[in-house]
């Protein structure tokens, strides 16, 4: 008996689960989600994710044309450099001025590479930075009301659609399982969001943060 192919969003939730909790596990991101990251380290990750942003954003305007899923998929709204840009001005870093840390590069090498060689993983990419905004608004929460701020002002990344969210997101996986693809294509979109785990894990080791046991009560900034 044949089983049937894995619709694509079922291959990307399921075949990237083990990275995902790790990302998600660490230590950066569990400053985030308890609110006890200070506004510094914040802010540096800002711009870290601004310097990959706009590489990633062009390689997907560039390749669109090319890469039907890229083109059916990914909307303007979702290009997140707009709303890094926002951020940053807002807590006052200036983009001329940022650097790559290790874990950036590497980031960056690999969307290039991807874009290069195999564009269609640029789609496996931008996936996992979309999918991460469902628990992003729940970060943006939990920092808000850490450092008593009632506005959306500096965490457009983290909560970039507002109530358009869970609709924005459901129409997104209804378009993702409908679209045409080979095998090999959903594989190789399945492989560039293993990369982008991978990246982001490397990236959130590059903050030299105590562990989240340690920090409990201590001041958020």
């Amino acid at each position: 008996m044949t089983t049937a192919p894995r619709p694509l969003g079922q291959r990307l939730k399921e075949d990237n689960w083990d990275l995902h909790e790790q990302a998600e596990h660490d230590t950066l991101p569990q400053h985030m989600v308890k609110g006890t990251i200070p506004k510094e380290p914040y802010a540096e990750l800002l711009g870290q994710m601004w310097l990959v942003s706009i590489v990633l954003a062009a390689s997907v305007v560039a390749k669109r044309d090319e890469v039907p899923v890229l083109k059916e998929l990914v909307t303007a709204r979702q290009l997140q450099t707009q709303y890094l840009e926002e951020d940053l001005a807002h807590w006052g870093v200036d983009t001329a001025s940022l650097e790559p840390k290790p874990g950036t590069a590497g980031l960056i090498a690999e969307i290039e590479r991807s874009r290069d060689a195999e564009p269609i993983r640029l789609f496996g990419l931008h996936y996992v930075r979309e999918g991460a905004n469902n628990g992003n608004k729940y970060v943006a929460m939990k920092i808000r009301k850490a450092w008593g701020v009632e506005d959306n002002a500096g965490f457009r990344y983290l909560d970039p659609y507002g109530n358009d969210q869970r609709p924005m997101w459901d129409a997104f996986k209804v378009k993702l399982n409908e679209i045409e693809l080979a095998e090999d294509e959903k594989s190789a979109i399945v492989a560039g969001a293993r990369s982008m785990f991978e990246h982001i894990i490397a990236m959130h080791r590059d903050f030299d943060l105590p562990p989240v046991e340690a920090a409990e009560g201590a001041p958020a900034h």
